[in-house]
């Protein structure tokens, strides 16, 4: 239960942190903290600024993501072709 809420916590922080643009993108899909590897990759693109369910969908398409894919659960190519379709970089 308690590590359950200590997930939950950081995982609406991290949303809270994309969606100020305290936190970019590239950083969580590079290199997920422990409590979030196990993030949807979909529900985290949408916490991002700018981002609806239309856009982030594409994009999904694009990398060739499936919807329910989770952030550890990315291979290095859809991680490399989720960044490239995000046009993102480190500085992103």
């Amino acid at each position: 239960m308690e590590e359950a809420n200590r997930i939950r916590f950081a995982r609406a922080d991290a949303k809270r942190e994309l969606k100020s643009g305290g936190r970019n993108i590239y950083g969580l899909l590079m290199d997920p903290s422990e409590e979030l590897k196990g993030a949807k990759v979909e529900e985290m693109l949408l916490a991002v600024r700018g981002m609806g369910r239309v856009k982030v969908t594409r994009i999904l398409r694009e990398a060739g993501v499936s919807r329910s894919k989770t952030l550890v659960g990315l291979t290095h190519g859809q991680r490399d072709r989720l960044l490239e379709a995000l046009g993102c970089d480190e500085d992103a």
